[in-house]
């Protein structure tokens, strides 16, 4: 019984960092703007992000543009991205430009995608007519 052990214990050790790499790549796609998220895995479940947003400019409006990056922990499910807001200031009151953090929520679905939802504080690093909402595929999904 012990010989079995040993092996299975072996395998499941040696598969663990292939299953911690799952979220990286890129991922492109629509919401408040076009959408980029590129994820590299550093170690365990602690990844570098970056998330770009773009909205080009049409009849309807000026464009819109703007980016953040930073290290992100995930689970198999997700997480939650904290940046904080380098001109916060305290004195005055919060705003939708002064806010100590920006937040944003990044969800995987079974089915391959990525949905990354602005939860507040993040106007400093993008325009009003633009944000960091929306629904992604990996790069790969079509291979």
């Amino acid at each position: 019984m012990k010989r079995i052990l040993l092996p299975a214990s072996v395998l499941l050790f040696a598969a663990l960092p292939i299953a911690a790499q799952e979220h990286q790549g890129r991922y492109s796609g629509e919401g408040e703007g076009q959408l980029e998220v590129d994820l590299t895995h550093i170690e365990d479940d602690r990844y570098a992000i970056s998330i770009s947003t773009v909205m080009p400019i049409s009849e309807q409006g000026g464009g819109c543009a703007g980016g953040i990056d930073g290290e992100v922990l995930l689970s198999k499910k997700g997480g939650n991205f904290f940046v904080e807001n380098e001109d916060f200031d305290p004195a005055l009151p919060a705003s939708g430009y002064n806010q100590r953090m920006c937040e944003i929520s990044l969800k995987f679905s079974k089915d391959g995608t990525l949905e990354i939802e602005e939860r507040e504080g993040c106007l400093y690093y993008h325009g009003a007519a633009c944000g960091f909402t929306g629904t992604l595929v990996h790069d790969a999904a079509g291979l």
